[in-house]
């Protein structure tokens, strides 16, 4: 049969298939648009329940926006100090760079920035030297900064003000220092080497405080260890040329007693010994955190998009 034929010619040609996927395409962005005016409809249908469960998400997120205390943050810029600049600071020895004695400083830069931020980030540093020189319960039990007369309110259910006692025990070193690097932040420029260090409280008289004593405890930790331990060099060196009497043995041992002598006189040469100050930290006027207004808005559409999932979910159900 001709026209048999010519059908079966034309299902089998290209035109066909190209013909056929362009109506199953055709069908299926009908369905598709169907689909969504059903859920639109559904929605609309349910505009009142999802315009009251976006209010009560919208209207807590108010309350806990409200309730959270301002933080604010102050934060100091340091850069590296050097051996020349330590040198040349000092008055009583500046007469020595100016005359051109050509002295042969330690290296003391870049290596010892990096080990001031490990030590300012340890545990160590923390229980030794850092909180010591505060108050613990300005860590831990602070509940709100009054900035009318600059007093911290404390959590009463932690610690009783007016007694100046804690309600229980007082709180371990290792979870005052779990607080402490939250409170921390201490970031490094890789191109100037400008060390960025900051503190966030409620009150902003307290983080300038606590930044100026981070500054000042990590260039006294620094100096003091290398001064005993160039002071211990210079006791073993001092003692052991006495007991030989190989000249070469002896101009070796001179050489590096006068490097330890280099480091003894620059770690008592300089107020910053490690790191000094581009930009002191100052008492923050403005808040960084929260951001009340982002979390209202969050709150509002997370409120919204849960009402319409569980919309469409108890539409699934029942169908």
């Amino acid at each position: 049969n001709p026209s048999k034929a010519t059908s079966c010619r034309f299902k089998s040609g290209p035109g066909y298939q190209e013909v056929k996927k362009m109506i199953q395409e055709i069908s299926e962005s009908q369905d598709k648009e169907i689909d969504l005016r059903e859920i639109l409809d559904i929605i609309w249908k349910k505009k009142l329940f999802i315009v009251s469960f976006t209010s009560i998400f919208a209207a807590f997120s108010i309350f806990f926006s409200l309730s959270l205390p301002n933080i604010y943050t102050s934060q100091a810029v340091l850069a590296p100090v050097s051996s020349e600049e330590s040198l040349s600071s000092n008055r009583q020895f500046s007469s020595l760079t100016n005359f051109g004695l050509g002295l042969n400083l330690p290296p003391q830069n870049t290596a010892k920035s990096l080990e001031a931020i490990e030590r300012i980030e340890s545990f160590e540093f923390f229980s030794k030297h850092f909180l010591p020189s505060i108050n613990i319960e300005d860590m831990m039990a602070v509940k709100s900064w009054n900035a009318k007369n600059n007093r911290l309110n404390y959590q009463s259910s932690k610690f009783n003000e007016n007694d100046n006692k804690w309600i229980s025990k007082v709180p371990s070193s290792q979870k005052a220092y779990r607080v402490y690097k939250s409170l921390l932040s201490l970031n490094q420029d890789r191109k100037t080497s400008y060390i960025t260090l900051s503190i966030s409280h409620q009150s902003p008289y307290i983080a300038k405080e606590w930044v100026e004593i981070i500054i000042l405890k990590i260039n006294e930790t620094m100096r003091d260890i290398d001064k005993v331990n160039a002071q211990n060099s210079i006791n073993f060196l001092n003692t052991s040329s006495k007991s030989t009497n190989f000249q070469s043995i002896k101009e070796t041992m001179a050489n590096l007693l006068e490097n330890q002598l280099q480091i003894l006189m620059l770690a008592s040469s300089n107020e910053f010994y490690v790191l000094k100050i581009l930009d002191s930290p100052i008492v923050p006027e403005r808040k960084s955190s929260p951001q009340r207004s982002i979390i209202c808005i969050i709150g509002t559409l997370l409120g919204g998009f849960i009402a319409i999932v569980y919309i469409l979910i108890q539409r699934l159900r029942v169908s």
